[in-house]
């Protein structure tokens, strides 16, 4: 008789487990379904805002343009520096919405690269170039030791890692506070290339540069000056560099300045 309820417990058990490997099947897909629906709600809404935000900030950066440029007419001088002030807010505006799209993005996927052969050298004169008006606004030197030798292309993700070099010039030019310098330099080292910004800026606190690849990081010395950031501009770089296998790091001491590398395959 013993034996007879046990057998019928050992059956009973075995449905029950049954039953519950069933159930956690169906959960399994329902989960799965309702996460993918959460997925491409998410991707409509950044989508939708990327356009509801990104468009109007586009137009009115074309229009500034054309009033600074005198396309539109004559402008005092007057008028033409409330006008690059409006201007580089704008800049400024553009270039946060695209940082927390970005973040947005990279919380629900991997970043994914398109490698192309790039003409590394050009690309961060190109960039230097585009960024002048700007260092000169801020009394700022953007110095490019170009090398010596031609580099051959580098394949690499031209909007990406563009977005980086943006991010380290910038980076310079709204830490150096006043007049002061940055410095580029690009050195083949044979199976990788290397990119260096180095500024003669405020610097980060030793204490606290183990943080400076970290979402939102701020170092204090400069939320106490209240220099505008996001504070996403390293997470996201960080993010760019190792999609290219690459490493990224900073050298930096407080009141002489930062040096930002990083280095990518060829």
């Amino acid at each position: 008789m013993h034996w007879i309820i046990i057998i019928l417990l050992f059956l009973a058990l075995i449905a029950a487990l049954a039953y519950l490997l069933s159930l956690r099947k169906r959960l399994a897909t329902i989960c799965k379904d309702e996460i993918e629906k959460t997925e491409n709600r998410r991707s409509a809404f950044i989508s939708i805002i990327s356009h509801q935000l990104r468009t109007p900030l586009s137009i009115i950066k074309g229009y500034l343009e054309s009033l600074l440029t005198g396309d539109l007419g004559k402008t005092s001088p007057g008028q033409k520096e409330y006008l690059t002030e409006a201007y580089d807010i704008n800049i400024d505006s553009i270039k946060m919405v695209n940082d927390y799209l970005n973040v947005v993005r990279l919380d629900s996927e991997n970043m994914a690269v398109d490698l192309k052969p790039v003409d590394f050298v050009q690309l961060v004169e190109n960039t230097i170039r585009r960024l002048t008006p700007l260092a000169k606004a801020s009394n700022c030197e953007l110095i490019f030791e170009k090398p010596a030798k031609m580099i051959p292309p580098v394949k690499l993700d031209i909007i990406k890692i563009k977005q980086v070099i943006e991010n380290a010039l910038t980076n310079a030019i709204k830490y150096i506070g006043g007049k002061g310098s940055a410095t580029v330099h690009v050195i083949d080292k044979g199976e990788t290339i290397e990119f260096s910004c180095r500024d003669t800026g405020v610097g980060i606190p030793e204490d606290q540069q183990d943080e400076v690849f970290t979402k939102f990081f701020r170092a204090k010395n400069v939320i106490n000056k209240n220099t505008k950031g996001s504070g996403l501009g390293l997470f996201l770089s960080k993010i760019i560099i190792d999609a290219h296998k690459g490493k990224i790091w900073i050298e930096s001491e407080e009141g002489k300045g930062t040096t930002v590398r990083f280095e990518i395959p060829k």
